[in-house]
């Protein structure tokens, strides 16, 4: 009798043990699915919301910027040089614009922010995440406009901060100023961001072409538009410097008187910049 009753505490205390370990696994896969729905949630408010909304609590991989932080203003005063500019001067292009605006901010009270590359990388982060933003709301003007002034600080600390390039890349800054081409802006956020934020969008652009532009400015091609656009798959770089592009050969050598002179300077500059790296 005795191991009869030994033997029933011992089942009853085994099915409490089992009762006791499936509920703690039904909590478990309850608040799974609790945090696994938060998740969603906060995804798609994320991509709902605007990239000035302080709720917003996913900056993409950077950290957050207030106000009175001088990187936050000097991006923005960047902006609005460059925009007050390209407002108040009609034949204004994109590179006039570009160099107003950094002439307006590397004088005195941005000298801090100007002259510190890390800093730079601040702002630059700034518009990297803006830029994000807007790509994932689909306002691609806002983060072409994005694109194009992470990509020109970008060239500048490299030229004149790091020095570890010899020229501003102008080609490459244009082609992030193609307002058909959303494949290149996409894609350079993603490459860009530490999160993974922009892996459907890159997804969803590969189907579209990433374009070019022929510098010539006689280009004779019916297929590029009144602003030389061009599929970039099919352009030709300069031989010589590598800066600027063509749709066609005969347009590299349409283009050569024009181009030359500033090709030579392009070289000039490229040989005393790896004279003094050897040095």
């Amino acid at each position: 009798m005795g191991r009869k009753r030994n033997q029933g505490k011992a089942r009853k205390a085994a099915k409490a043990k089992a009762e006791e370990a499936a509920e703690e696994s039904n909590n478990q896969v309850t608040n799974g699915r609790q945090q696994s729905l938060a998740a969603q949630t906060q995804q798609l408010q994320v991509g709902n919301a605007s990239p000035h909304d302080t709720t917003i609590k996913c900056l993409h991989g950077f950290d957050p910027l207030s106000e009175t932080d001088m990187c936050f203003q000097y991006a923005n005063a960047f902006r609005e040089a460059y925009n007050y500019k390209n407002r108040q001067d009609c034949d204004a292009n994109l590179s006039s614009c570009l160099i107003a605006a950094h002439k307006a901010t590397t004088l005195d009270k941005f000298a801090d922010v100007w002259n510190d590359s890390a800093k730079m990388e601040i702002v630059i982060s700034y518009f990297l995440s803006e830029g994000t933003q807007y790509v994932l709301e689909g306002n691609f003007g806002d983060a072409r406009g994005c694109t194009v002034f992470a990509r020109y600080l970008e060239q500048c600390t490299a030229v004149e901060l790091k020095q570890t390039q010899a020229l501003v890349n102008w080609g490459k800054i244009c082609e992030a100023n193609i307002p058909l081409d959303i494949h290149t802006v996409v894609k350079f956020f993603r490459r860009r961001i530490p999160y993974r934020c922009l892996d459907k969008k890159c997804e969803q652009v590969k189907g579209f072409k990433k374009l070019g532009h022929c510098y010539n400015r006689h280009c004779p091609d019916r297929s590029t538009d009144m602003n030389r656009r061009v599929e970039r798959s099919k352009t030709f770089y300069c031989s010589r410097c590598r800066y600027v592009t063509y749709c066609s050969r005969e347009c590299q050598k349409a283009d050569w008187t024009t181009h030359k002179q500033e090709c030579d300077e392009c070289l000039a500059r490229i040989a005393e910049f790896e004279a003094k790296k050897q040095s």
